[in-house]
């Protein structure tokens, strides 16, 4: 073999190393995992932790809820962005829906953003790669409200991504999991003493978006001389969402 012939043969094995590199590193792109179109809209089924009893106790409800986009609207700093409607209802009567609030997305360069009952949340950020880190709250002010404090600080981070996924049974190919936060004080569940727990989880899939989410936070008072039971502080509260099918 020549001199040019080794020299030329050898950049072709180096280039197509280098495309075989940065291909296995690939980021994917926020559009991918959360796409809307309006018109398009998801259901799930939630089941919602609530505190009954004066607090004392807790149940899991659970209903239908159905993610609509509903328009392209403008937000507060003026950029474009999607109003999803969200509606509810029993797990029973398939055809009364009842409107409960909305909330607005907004793709802003390398990030995703959510505005749900004032609360502004970074959900998803570029680059879309295990083990990315961001801080997705860092728009709520936690300081100034106490009922917020637990939203504090929260590190967002991404596991399992184009991983499978299943739900209900069917298996996703591409996924993603954002694990938001898994925190607690004490011994949960040991209602003789103080504690307080936060865990919170989503899992978007490719081309279809957010098929799962879970969270609680919940804090327990223990008894004390304004309670003789004990009860659960006032901003606890779980839900849990499972997609169950979409129009897309």
């Amino acid at each position: 073999m020549t001199k040019s012939v080794y020299i030329y043969a050898c950049c072709i094995l180096f280039f197509a190393a280098c495309q075989k590199e940065s291909e296995s590193f690939r980021s994917e792109y926020i559009v991918d995992y959360y796409p809307l179109r309006v018109g398009n809209y998801i259901e799930y089924q939630l089941d919602s932790t609530v505190y009954v009893n004066l607090g004392t106790e807790k149940e899991i409800h659970s209903y239908i809820i159905r993610d609509l986009v509903d328009s392209i609207i403008t937000d507060n700093l003026e950029r474009p962005s999607y109003k999803i409607k969200r509606s509810i209802r029993n797990l029973i009567d398939t055809t009364k829906w009842d409107d409960i609030i909305s909330y607005l997305i907004t793709y802003d360069s390398t990030k995703l953003e959510c505005i749900e009952n004032n609360l502004r949340y970074v959900k998803l950020q570029e680059p879309i790669s295990t083990g990315f880190t961001w801080k997705g709250n860092t728009f709520i002010n936690t300081t100034s409200v106490p009922e917020l404090l637990y939203l504090n600080d929260w590190q967002y981070i991404y596991e399992q991504v184009r991983r499978p996924y299943t739900i209900n049974g069917i298996s996703y190919t591409e996924t993603v999991t954002v694990n938001q936060r898994n925190d607690s004080l004490g011994t949960p569940g040991d209602k003789e003493f103080f504690f307080e727990q936060t865990y919170a989880k989503e899992v978007y899939a490719k081309s279809i978006g957010l098929i799962y989410k879970e969270f609680l936070h919940e804090a327990w008072q223990p008894i004390n001389v304004s309670s003789n039971s004990g009860y659960y502080e006032s901003n606890s509260y779980g839900i849990k969402l499972t997609m169950l099918r979409y129009n897309y």
